[in-house]
């Protein structure tokens, strides 16, 4: 992600990222970017969540 953000800021970002692929109201083009930035959000909240577990048991 270009700028760091919390979990809560990405997860948002996700639903109206996911939202807006949904509505069927957008190009190919913006379709494929939107899904682009998706699979980005989904990584960062994945990836985020893995640290905190590792944290929580201690293999931090």
């Amino acid at each position: 992600m270009e700028q760091k953000m919390t979990y809560e800021q990405a997860m948002k970002e996700l639903e109206k990222t996911v939202a807006e692929l949904e509505s069927g109201n957008v190009d190919m083009d913006k379709s494929f970017a939107l899904y682009e930035k998706g699979v980005k959000l989904a990584k960062y909240c994945e990836d985020y969540l893995s640290e905190k577990e590792k944290s929580l048991k201690g293999e931090a």
